[in-house]
């Protein structure tokens, strides 16, 4: 299970590629097994100019481009590492794929008897097969999927409980209740053909790893936050927020929408008619560096975008699949410099979806704070990397 890996006196240097919806990054670092963080050697994020993301064509073939411009920059990494650790190789490849490029389902097997049984490591690789077997039916049924070329990057039991306790270690007990949790993740295969032939050029002895980015973000609030069993995750990148929905520390339902940071950063220039620099500085802390220019018709329209934003939050409040009340306690990912602009949108957003407060933690400051790096998606990355490869 994750967090629970044996540990080596043994350095593991490693590339951690990020895909996000509008930019790819590379990031190289070294893992040492005594110290609590990673150390970052290098990194690079490779940003696109996406106008409209309604359709998946041309945005996917300008992440293709991003993919390999940052394996071309790539070089001036290895130099780099080369110089500081001049014995140490890449041996793993760790890569993580936010929406909209990716489909996340997931599955609860639940076994109850009135009288107890064995619980052993037979019984729940049945169990995960048979919930293994019903993700892929759910998928298929998917008008969605079934038009567009996939590819399974994640296939893993991620939940196991026993009686109502989290099962971590494989024994054979005895119980009257058991409860299997199986997730599957797809993404396109044009995304994966395009990382597999950089690698083959670059790192051909490397060994890759793929994983959706909420299924990590999921691992490090689990691990980081072990008495929270009810929780959502909500992860905004620059074209897409995707919310996925915890019970009983069990990831269950994951939904997104292609609408983002840029997506709004574009919609407020051409509002404004001024760069999309100015907005970004707006969403950053400075509304009343944009709101002063503005006259009251303006930010008339102006609370129109923001509005529109919150209904569209709502919207994937209500349409993740789960029958009970959004959870409550919220744990936010996005841009570091925008966190409390999106923790108001996404305070609104509740309060229109399910008529409740919330209590949102902002990923970063608050976990992360003691790291030299404001690349969000790289810090969980990188602490993902570095808990299960020691």
């Amino acid at each position: 299970m994750f967090g629970l890996h044996s540990k080596s006196n043994e350095y593991t240097c490693g590339l951690i590629i990020d895909i996000g919806s509008g930019s790819v990054a590379a990031t190289i670092v070294i893992s040492d097994p005594e110290e609590k963080d990673p150390e970052i050697i290098w990194t690079k994020r490779e940003y696109i100019l996406i106008k409209d993301i309604t359709s998946v064509t041309a945005p996917l073939e300008e992440i293709q481009t991003s993919i390999i411009t940052v394996f071309l920059q790539l070089q001036e990494g290895l130099k780099k590492l080369h110089k500081l650790h001049p014995k140490i190789p890449i041996t793993h490849i760790q890569t993580t794929i936010s929406a909209p490029w990716n489909y996340i389902a997931t599955k609860t097997i639940v076994l109850n008897d009135e009288k107890p049984f064995e619980v052993n490591q037979k019984l729940i690789g049945q169990l995960s097969k048979t919930a293994e077997r019903d993700v892929h039916k759910k998928m298929s049924q998917n008008e969605i999927l079934q038009n567009t070329e996939l590819e399974i990057i994640d296939s893993a039991t991620i939940h196991i409980t026993v009686n109502g306790y989290p099962m971590t270690k494989l024994e054979n007990v005895q119980s009257k209740n058991v409860c299997v949790t199986h997730m599957v993740a797809m993404t396109y295969k044009k995304i994966l053909s395009t990382l597999e032939d950089s690698i083959n050029k670059m790192l051909p002895r490397a060994k890759l790893t793929i994983h959706s980015f909420m299924y990590i973000f999921y691992q490090i609030i689990r691990e980081k936050e072990p008495n929270i069993s009810e929780f959502c995750l909500i992860d905004i990148t620059s074209e897409a927020t995707e919310i996925g929905i915890v019970r009983e520390k069990a990831l269950t339902q994951v939904t997104n929408n292609a609408f983002g940071t840029y997506s709004i950063i574009r919609e407020i220039a051409a509002l404004c008619n001024i760069p999309k620099e100015e907005v970004l500085t707006y969403i950053r802390g400075g509304e009343h560096f944009i709101e002063a220019k503005l006259t009251e018709a303006k930010k008339e329209e102006l609370n129109c975008i923001l509005e529109a934003y919150q209904d569209k939050v709502a919207e994937l409040f209500k349409r993740t699949g789960d029958t009970l009340a959004v959870p409550q306690t919220i744990f936010l990912h996005c841009d570091q410099a925008t966190e409390n602009f999106f923790k108001r949108q996404i305070e609104a957003a509740m309060k229109k979806a399910a008529n409740q407060d919330c209590e949102i933690h902002l990923i970063t400051s608050e976990l992360f704070n003691d790291i030299n790096t404001s690349d969000t998606a790289i810090l969980l990355s990188t602490a993902y990397f570095h808990r299960t490869i020691s």
